[in-house]
């Protein structure tokens, strides 16, 4: 699915200015200086995301997902390398790598950061839109990407490269968000009368 240049730029906006939100808000929570920079969006189908080298770089995901209803229906994911995700759990954590119990705070931490992060996201679309959103309890679920978005249905996704920097560490992540086909319509037209009004 195509969309102009104005369009990307406008929703790289929301999602940015979503992010920044995400931010200030895990850094008042985990006393870590932390700065999240979305480089990149594009839209991009389902079996694109598969097959794309740096978004499945690794066999195994970590991934924390949230469904949406409303103006919009879908399902949000920020997804993780494993490899990052457990730096990601010992940087917030302040475990060392060789902790044993990375794996039972990983899902836990992971959670709490993409509940914000998409909450934050999300929240953004919604207020900068006039859009109604509900939101699912987030889950976390560790596979291969393929496992993981096995259950998708959604026609239209927009992807967006993140990239978490935390004392000094460069941690990259992506949110995924699955839009049924026709509320990315319905986002799209809602982009369209908000850079015309």
């Amino acid at each position: 699915m195509q969309i102009t240049a104005e369009q990307t730029d406008a929703l790289t906006e929301l999602v940015n200015i979503g992010v920044g939100h995400a931010a200030s808000t895990l850094n008042s929570l985990i006393g870590h200086k932390i700065r999240l920079v979305v480089p990149h969006i594009e839209v991009v189908s389902l079996d694109d995301v598969i097959n794309n080298p740096e978004v499945s770089s690794s066999n195994d995901i970590s991934a924390v997902s949230m469904g949406f209803r409303g103006s919009f229906n879908g399902n949000a994911s920020l997804m993780f390398p494993i490899e990052s995700a457990s730096t990601l759990v010992c940087v917030l954590n302040d475990e060392p790598p060789e902790s044993e119990q990375l794996d039972e705070l990983r899902s836990g931490t992971l959670a709490e950061v993409g509940n914000i992060l998409i909450n934050g996201v999300m929240g953004s679309i919604g207020n900068m839109l006039a859009a109604s959103l509900n939101y699912s309890v987030p889950s976390y679920h560790e596979s291969s990407l393929a496992d993981i978005l096995g259950h998708e249905q959604n026609e239209a996704v927009l992807l967006a490269r993140t990239n978490f920097f935390i004392d000094e560490l460069r941690i990259e992540g992506n949110i995924l968000l699955f839009f049924e086909i026709e509320s990315f319509h319905a986002l799209i037209n809602a982009v369209d009368q908000a850079l015309a009004a």
